[in-house]
């Protein structure tokens, strides 16, 4: 559910946003979102998996040491953010000839530093399987920001990138005390911070960050290379398509978000073994879901893109027709990369992401070069088709996960759903 409305509400906000800001500012918003994006991803790969996997591992009465660890450990890496960020708001301005971008950055910095308690408040209610506070505390970042352009807008002003990384950071001061609200019964932290808690929290962190910013790198390696190789307004007619693919998406980041802390637990409870059973019957499902889903959006992606993005996109409707077949790659490979987090691989599953990234970085310059826009499109797909491949013979040689078991778990979710949809119907009866 916290997937789905941090989804829908930057949809709306693209929605909006994509009428009303020229195509360099809407480029540019897009670019700084990615970044901003990223930063989260680094604080969620140090701090949230480590968390997450260590208190459900450990005895009761150590988790004060490891939160307090844990916390420390997501100071640092907030100070680490901030200095990275006004970097950025010098060097990817001139990178991507985007001016706009350094005061974005700049006041983005303090919004990272907020995140930093925000962040470990959400870990620790996911970590004890209670997901109201984090469902609240996104609700209230990104509606924020969702209200504040449609007032601005109904009010009869403009809206400039700026004023929307303004309204972010006000957003974002109030998740911070709706976070604590929630998170407060299960918050406990020690009088010290224990150094061999944070070494260990640290090195488990620092493969599964390298996963989170290699895996975010990847899905924004086609825009980033866009705005570089052609320009910011290219990755206007670019992002629509993306939009719409996350959206349909959210399923497999909502399954994923509960799958890993679950999937802790019953490595924990019955041993390393359920790992194959859980991804085939996970992946089964989640790709039998988005089949439909799928060739939907192709079949109708002219009327989709005209609804989403208005008139002047017509360049973009192929590039969402490609960019659709990703949904029926991406459960293979995200699973994948939370069973390796869960079962304590996460060297192997980081150098498996920055693997997939260098064959996306690859793949896209070739594509973008030869194609323009649409090459983003043909590059990132063929690079995923290449990762499918190789990690589905790593699961096979490693976990005995099989091809065969995940196709039977699919077909046998469509007779699982209309037998529910016939027990529903007759109980209405």
């Amino acid at each position: 559910m916290n997937r789905f409305f941090v989804t829908f509400f930057g949809f709306v906000n693209f929605y909006i946003l994509i009428r009303v800001l020229s195509k360099d500012d809407f480029g540019a918003w897009v670019l700084f979102l990615s970044i901003a994006s990223l930063m989260e991803l680094i604080k969620h790969g140090f701090v949230r998996n480590p968390l997450i996997r260590f208190l459900a591992l450990s005895a009761k009465e150590e988790g004060p040491v490891i939160q307090t660890s844990s916390f420390f450990l997501n100071i640092v890496v907030g100070v680490l953010e901030v200095f990275v960020l006004l970097l950025c708001s010098v060097y990817l301005t001139e990178f991507w000839n985007a001016p706009q971008l350094g005061p974005m950055f700049r006041i983005y910095a303090i919004s990272t530093a907020l995140l930093v308690p925000v962040n470990h408040f959400d870990v620790v209610q996911q970590a004890n399987l209670s997901f109201k506070g984090t469902f609240m505390s996104n609700f209230t970042r990104h509606c924020g920001l969702c209200l504040f352009i449609v007032i601005t807008l109904l009010a009869g002003h403009t809206v400039t990138p700026l004023q929307l990384v303004y309204a972010q950071l006000c957003a974002i001061i109030a998740s911070v005390f709706v976070s604590f609200f929630f998170a407060r019964r299960y918050v406990r932290f020690s009088r010290w911070v224990d150094p061999a808690w944070f070494r260990q929290l640290r090195s488990y962190g620092f493969f599964t960050f390298g996963t989170n910013v290699s895996s975010m790198i990847n899905r924004s390696i086609d825009s980033w290379m866009i705005g570089k190789l052609i320009s910011p307004a290219a990755v206007t007619i670019f992002n629509p398509a993306i939009r719409i693919s996350n959206l349909v998406e959210v399923p497999t980041e909502t399954l994923t978000s509960i799958f890993f802390p679950k999937l802790s637990e019953r490595i924990a409870q019955a041993g390393p073994e359920t790992a194959t059973d859980l991804y085939e019957k996970a992946v089964g499902a989640i790709t039998a879901f988005m089949i439909p889903v799928v060739a939907f959006f192709i079949v109708f992606a002219g009327p989709v893109v005209y609804f989403v993005a208005g008139p002047g996109f017509e360049d973009t409707v192929p590039i969402l027709q490609i960019t659709m077949f990703y949904g029926l790659m991406i459960p293979f490979n995200r699973f994948m990369g939370i069973t390796l987090d869960a079962l304590g691989k996460a060297r192997t599953n980081f150098f498996f992401v920055v693997r997939n990234a260098s064959i996306n970085v690859v793949s896209n310059f070739f594509f973008i070069s030869q194609f323009g826009v649409i090459g983003a499109a043909y590059g990132t797909l063929t690079s995923y088709i290449i990762v499918s491949l190789l990690n589905l013979f790593y699961l096979r040689r490693n976990l005995n996960v099989s091809l065969g078991n995940i196709a039977r778990n699919m077909f046998a979710f469509y007779p699982r759903v209309y037998n529910s949809g016939v027990r529903m119907l007759r109980m209405e009866h």
